[in-house]
């Protein structure tokens, strides 16, 4: 029950609050529908974040063909909380938007959007425990930077020397690939604090229109908050279908920018933080209060998701956003080496599918004496000095240049018929 709590306290911290943590119940005694519905339609009005729509659902459960309906069910709450579900949804589709009957919640502090400070110590310290949800920070082949990392926690002060140690040490690498392909969102607070370490100047990136309070909050990026570490490098945002809420409004708002290339999967579709509300007699709605307004495209990704720039599977995302790296860094290469060193880490990418097996009249070719190097024939294999000869298929065909080192400057190469050495 324990670790139930926290995982309630956390995802309320959040925003984000699934109904199945709400169990269902039987009602002690019949409900008062007339009662319910008024206290629903109320709480939409006040809170819901499109008021129209909360007004043409209210008016629609509080008809008397609805409540005719409801009073057959007063006695089955369980049966109640779906049927009002489901004329909701009919009036205005929000996933986000749910009801459900526990009395031990509608009553619990937890309906409240304020944590106990034993709460909030509590969740504190198991974000410390887990890192404040990063996993690491690697610099792959290619000197590119990757960071991959599961939420966004609300514990700003306490994550931000985490994070500006991992961005600091990723601060020299060509590229960076953000992995949010397992990342269910969070603070906005930690996702501005992110952003703000890629943008020299203040950056406007999003608007926050809250209906229960009546007011915007428009986040800038700050590089004071990143402490004047800017990263200027090229960045890649790993998404899948399981990306959500604050990390859509992490890549989307680098996106629309300009700033990253979203690559992956089109993410879930949340762009409305949420709150639950007693409605009374034991019963919790799920309210939308709140939805994202970008600066450039005036709307949000609620619904749609953030849709890639680069459309690819959710497991091959980071091989392709590595792919798409190189091939800029080679593009963009001052000199023909640098060019080589880049295809050959293009050509050392992991491929989706097993490598074919060549068979020896095709590698018995290579064989032979290039400069210092030497490349010989061994039963079913052909073998080099360094140990390791990479020859490079690809759907046009076999690759004209062999690696044998992995000094990326060291190959040779076919050229008329010819093999020629660099190194």
């Amino acid at each position: 029950m324990k670790c139930f709590r926290l995982f309630t306290l956390l995802l309320l911290l959040v925003g984000v609050v699934p109904a199945f943590c709400w169990a269902q119940r039987a009602a002690a005694s019949p409900v008062n529908i007339p009662q319910l519905l008024d206290s629903v339609a109320l709480r939409l009005n006040q809170h819901y974040i499109f008021l129209a729509e909360a007004r043409r659902m209210a008016a629609y459960v509080q008809s008397p063909a609805r409540q005719q309906a409801y009073a057959a069910l007063a006695t089955k709450p369980t049966l109640l909380v779906k049927q009002l579900q489901a004329d909701l949804q009919t009036v205005h589709r929000d996933p986000h938007l749910f009801l459900a009957y526990n009395p031990a919640l509608a009553t619990s502090s937890r309906v409240s959007p304020q944590p106990t400070a034993a709460e909030l110590a509590q969740a504190k310290k198991y974000w410390k425990a887990n890192n404040y949800l990063f996993k690491k920070a690697e610099v792959l082949p290619g000197n590119m930077g990757y960071l991959p990392f599961t939420g966004f926690v609300p514990d700003v002060g306490g994550a931000q020397p985490t994070i500006h140690a991992a961005l600091q040490f990723l601060a020299n690498t060509n590229a960076l690939l953000i992995d949010l392909r397992a990342n269910m969102g969070g603070s906005p607070d930690m996702v501005n604090l992110l952003e703000s370490y890629f943008f020299r100047e203040r950056t406007h990136l999003n608007d926050l229109i809250n209906r229960s309070t009546n007011d915007t909050t428009v986040f800038y990026t700050d590089p004071a908050k990143a402490q004047h570490l800017t990263l200027t490098m090229p960045i890649y945002i790993l998404t899948s279908h399981d990306t959500f809420s604050g990390a859509e409004d992490f890549a989307y708002a680098l996106q629309m920018a300009q700033r990253a290339l979203v690559v992956g999967e089109t993410t879930g579709g949340g762009a409305h933080p949420t709150k639950p509300v007693s409605v009374g007699q034991g019963f919790v709605v799920s309210i939308p209060f709140a939805r994202s307004l970008n600066p450039v495209t005036h709307t949000d990704w609620e619904g749609t998701g953030v849709v890639p720039n680069v459309k690819t599977e959710a497991r091959y995302a980071l091989l392709k956003a590595r792919e798409l790296a190189l091939q800029a860094q080679r593009q963009a290469a001052p000199t023909e080496q640098e060019k080589h060193q880049l295809t050959y880490l293009l050509e050392e990418l992991p491929r989706p599918h097993p490598a074919p097996v060549l068979p020896m009249r095709v590698l018995q070719p290579y064989a032979g004496t290039y400069g210092p190097l030497t490349i010989y024939q061994r039963r079913k294999h052909i073998r080099g000095a360094a140990k390791r000869i990479t020859i490079t298929i690809s759907s046009s065909g076999i690759s004209n240049r062999v690696a044998t080192l992995f000094d990326a400057a060291t190959a040779i190469r076919a050229a008329d018929n010819q093999f020629l050495y660099s190194g």
